[in-house]
């Protein structure tokens, strides 16, 4: 087992499953009492090596909810404030049984109505019955499965695995060398969207080849020499990649570059603290694209969104970083959006409120449509613009370019689709 960086390190000595987020979860501000309580439930993995993702995602969301209990609460459409609490529930590690377990208490024992997972398409299908017959409202960081049948799971932002084809196709077109690239990822269900994803971006670019497409079983990260060693073999210009948590994909840069690897490195993101810590920045910069919902250390995107960084280093310091906390933050406030429309805080209600919006007006992204309908026979999923980012000289995070998932996709669909559907990702 590899060592855990201090994300671990510092939460999980002093928690007992999900017991101490649910305790810092759960304070609420004695001066809103007045305020009525919506309970809102995550679901995410809360130790392990997985914890590296779960654990700063319901960070974020603890920041939305913390936030908004500042200001008195939620105020919703039927003119209450509501405060936030929020309530957390382990899946180990985005595995659809252990969803189902967490499902069925959030949903079953504590009748939790508005809810976060992951976009995995395995454990959004493990649930997705028990969402719609109980009417639980439930968002993720991206679509992953979505169906007309469940219209209470929705994509709450552009997120995985869409993004992937997004952050693929932007690293081509900002690199016209790029004419070879190798994908590899796990071979979960996360994984494999992640895989037909990153080559529906590709295939956006007739030019340039795909010139290693393989999946890994986890324990194959513990040889990560003999990991990459085939990949670098097949002389890739870039190089795409989901599965690896980020100590993992610390090690693996830095093997790729001690292998004199030079060119684009793609993913959902990095966690540079550890990265940096291996490689210098002036060796990775301008070479690392990446964007899942925003990077909120990278203050000119959103104002609003960098004060998540500022509350994220303050509380656990700057070495604590992570990307995946903003997904959670951003990803609530489809629901919040929603919320605040709905004449009614009834979950029906408030779901049928946001799919009858042509456009919804997200806190952080700004006016966005919904869609999906090709790929999910619905469109339940809200495409929201995504800020793609690399690293400068300096070690800090820049802003590289944002792009229209809506205007993409309807200019690359013809090419992109087939490549979705070859991979098992359309759910029609």
């Amino acid at each position: 087992m590899m060592k855990l960086p201090n994300i671990m390190g510092k939460v999980l000595p002093a928690i007992a499953g999900a017991a101490a987020l649910l305790v810092a979860s759960t304070a609420i501000d004695k001066q809103a009492s007045a305020a009525e309580t919506l309970d809102v439930g995550a679901i995410q993995p809360l130790a392990g090596d997985c914890g590296q993702w779960g654990i700063p995602i319901v960070r974020g969301m603890q920041y939305w909810a913390d936030t908004l209990n500042a200001d008195g609460g939620l105020l919703a459409g039927d003119g209450k404030r509501y405060m936030i609490n929020l309530k957390t529930y382990d899946n180990v590690c985005y595995i659809p049984g252990e969803e189902l377990k967490a499902g069925r208490k959030a949903i079953l024992d504590d009748n939790i109505k508005f809810m976060l997972q992951t976009f995995t398409p395995g454990s959004r299908q493990a649930i997705a019955q028990m969402t719609t017959d109980n009417h639980v409202l439930t968002t993720s960081y991206g679509a992953g499965y979505l169906s007309k049948d469940h219209p209470y799971l929705n994509g709450g932002i552009t997120g995985s695995p869409a993004a992937y084809m997004l952050i693929a196709s932007r690293a081509i077109d900002a690199n016209p060398d790029v004419k070879r690239v190798a994908i590899i990822t796990s071979d979960q269900s996360f994984g494999l969207a992640a895989k037909a994803y990153f080559e529906a971006g590709v295939a956006a670019h007739p030019h340039v080849e795909i010139v290693y497409n393989e999946s890994y079983a986890p324990d194959a990260t513990k040889d990560m020499l003999g990991l990459l060693t085939p990949l670098m073999a097949s002389k890739p210009d870039m190089v795409c990649q989901l599965g690896w948590v980020p100590a993992q994909y610390a090690s693996a840069i830095e093997t790729m570059e001690q292998m004199g690897f030079k060119g684009v490195h793609c993913a959902e993101g990095f966690t540079f603290p550890m990265i940096l810590e291996r490689v210098p920045a002036e060796q990775l910069a301008g070479r690392t694209y990446f964007g899942y919902a925003f990077e909120a250390s990278e203050p000119t995107f959103s104002a609003m969104g960098h004060g998540l960084y500022k509350w994220y280093v303050e509380k656990y310091g700057v070495e604590e970083w992570s990307p995946y906390a903003p997904i959670g933050y951003a990803s609530m406030m489809t629901l919040e959006a929603g919320i605040r429309m709905s004449p009614s805080i009834d979950s029906k209600v408030v779901m049928e409120t946001l799919y009858a919006a042509d456009v919804v007006d997200h806190p952080l992204f700004g006016p966005s449509k919904w869609g999906g309908e090709e790929i999910y026979g619905a469109n339940h999923h809200l495409l929201t613009p995504l800020p793609i980012y690399n690293l400068g000289p300096d070690g800090n995070v820049v802003l590289d370019h944002v792009v229209d998932h809506a205007a993409w996709w309807a200019k690359n669909k013809d090419a992109a689709l087939p490549r979705i559907d070859a991979g098992g990702q359309v759910f029609k």
